[in-house]
C-alpha cells in the first residue's frame, strides 16, 4: 500500500468517525426528544437533508474552485459536480455526464501565465464558502433550540436543528477530506496549500498543469524543466526527467539531476536526499568496472546506509543487490534483497515503475554473469510470470491429450 493510499484510508476512517459521532451524539437525541412532533418522520428528514447537503456541498466546493480559478488567472479545463458538468476536449466544450477524480467533483485548470497565475483563490474560496455554510448551520441550530425551548415552545420546529446538525456533519466531512494536508486519491486543496507554500513550488505546479493540459488535448508537451531549487515537490518533477534520461541511456545527465538534490541542504526531506543518493549509487554500480561506484559507496553517511538497509524503495533494493554482489561478495544478502523487490516495486511512483522493473531485471542478470557459480533467486514478479507460463503450458498439454 502506497503512503497516500494509507493516508486516504485514514481520512475515510476519520470521516466515518465524524459521521457516527454527529449521528449518535447530536442527531439521535434530537429525534428521540422531538421526533413525534415533526411533520415528517425524523429518519426521512435526515435522509432528505443528507442528499440535499451532499449536492449543496459539492456545488459549493466546485463553484469556489471555479471562481478562484478565474480570479487567479487560470483556464478552466473541466468543471464537474457529482458527475455532471463540462470538459473541454479537442478545443470543444462538452456538457453532460463525465467521470471525475475528486470526492464529489473536479475543477481542472491550467495557468494563463506559469510565473504569475496564483492558486490562492482556487484554494481559499471553497473554504470560505464552506465556513459561511457552517455559520448558517449554527444559526439554524440556534433557532431550532430557541423555538423548542422558548416560552411559547413549538417542538415541530425542531426540524431546523435536525437539518442544521445533519448539514453541518456533511460539511465537516467534506472540509476534513478536502483540507487534510496530504495528497489523497487526488491532489486536494489541503495538499496544494502545503505543497505550494513556497514560490518555486507554485511555479513548478503551474508548469505541471500545463503538461497535463497538453497531454489531455493531445498537444506536444512543453519542454522539460529541471529545477535547480529542489524541494519535496520539485524533486518529484526532476525525478521524472531523471527516469527519462535513464531510458535514453544518458546517465551523465541523469546523475546531474540527482546531484542537485544531494547538494540541497535546506528545503528537501532527508528521506528524499537518501533516495537520490541511492539512485546515484545504483546507477554507478551498474557499471561495475567504474571505480567511482565503489568510492561513492565508501563515502556514504550512516543515514543513507540505514535507508539502503530498510529497502523501502526500488533504489535501495537495487543498491543492496549490487553492493552484495559486486562489493561485499555476499550471495545470501543478494538473494535477500531480491526477495524484497516485489513489495518495493508496488510502492513506486507510477512514472518510475516500468523503468525500475527493467533496471532490477538487468541488475539481476548482471549478477548472474558476474557470479556464474551463485544460485541467484528470481525476482518476485518473474516467479509469478513463470508460474503463469507453467499453468498455461499444463493447460495446453491437457487440451492436446
Amino acid at each position: 500500500m502506497k503512503k497516500n493510499d494509507m493516508t486516504t484510508f485514514l481520512v475515510y476512517v476519520l470521516m466515518l468517525g465524524l459521521a457516527v459521532l454527529v449521528g449518535l451524539a447530536w442527531v439521535r437525541p434530537l429525534l428521540v426528544d422531538y421526533g413525534a412532533h415533526l411533520a415528517l418522520p425524523g429518519v426521512v428528514i435526515v435522509i432528505l437533508t443528507m442528499v440535499a447537503s451532499i449536492i449543496l456541498n459539492a456545488s459549493i466546493l466546485e463553484l469556489g474552485h471555479l471562481l478562484g480559478a478565474k480570479t487567479g488567472k487560470y483556464r478552466v479545463r473541466s468543471f464537474v459536480i457529482l458527475g455532471f458538468g463540462f470538459k473541454i476536449k479537442n478545443g470543444q466544450k462538452k456538457v453532460g455526464f463525465h467521470s471525475f477524480g475528486g470526492l464529489a467533483g473536479e475543477t481542472r485548470i491550467a495557468p494563463m501565465d506559469a510565473e504569475k497565475s496564483r492558486l490562492t483563490g482556487y484554494i481559499g474560496f471553497p473554504l470560505l464558502f464552506l465556513l459561511v455554510e457552517v455559520v448558517l448551520c449554527a444559526v439554524m441550530i440556534g433557532l431550532g433550540n430557541a423555538f423548542v425551548k422558548g416560552a411559547n415552545a413549538d417542538k415541530s420546529m425542531a426540524w431546523l436543528s435536525v437539518v442544521g446538525v445533519t448539514d453541518l456533519g456533511i460539511a465537516g466531512m467534506l472540509i476534513l477530506y478536502n483540507y487534510f494536508p496530504a495528497r489523497l486519491d487526488e491532489p486536494t486543496d489541503g495538499y496544494l496549500m502545503v505543497a505550494t507554500s513556497r514560490n518555486i513550488n507554485k511555479i513548478a505546479y503551474n508548469h505541471l498543469l500545463l503538461k497535463e493540459e497538453a497531454e489531455a488535448l493531445g498537444q506536444p508537451a512543453p519542454k522539460d524543466i529541471i529545477y535547480d531549487e529542489v524541494t519535496d515537490f520539485t524533486y518529484v518533477l526532476n525525478l521524472q526527467i531523471y527516469y527519462k534520461e535513464i531510458e535514453n541511456k544518458n546517465k551523465k545527465a541523469a546523475l546531474m539531476i540527482l546531484d542537485k538534490a544531494i547538494a540541497t541542504e535546506k528545503g528537501l526531506s532527508k528521506g528524499l536526499i537518501n533516495q537520490a543518493k541511492c539512485l546515484k549509487l545504483a546507477t554507478l554500480l551498474e557499471d561495475f568496472g567504474n571505480p567511482e561506484g565503489k568510492r561513492t559507496y565508501e563515502e556514504l553517511d550512516d543515514s543513507t546506509k540505514t535507508h539502503i538497509s530498510a529497502m523501502s524503495d526500488m533504489a535501495s533494493v537495487r543498491c543492496y543487490i549490487l553492493i552484495s554482489a559486486f562489493i561485499e561478495n555476499a550471495e545470501g544478502e543478494c538473494n535477500y534483497a531480491i526477495e524484497k523487490a516485489g513489495k518495493a516495486l508496488k510502492g513506486e511512483l507510477d512514472f518510475a515503475k516500468e523503468t525500475e522493473r527493467r533496471l532490477a531485471e538487468e541488475d539481476v542478470e548482471n549478477v548472474r554473469k558476474m557470479h556464474p557459480g551463485w544460485t541467484v533467486s528470481e525476482l518476485p514478479w518473474k516467479e509469478i510470470e513463470g508460474e503463469d507460463e507453467n499453468k498455461e503450458e499444463s493447460k495446453d498439454n491437457k487440451d492436446e491429450e
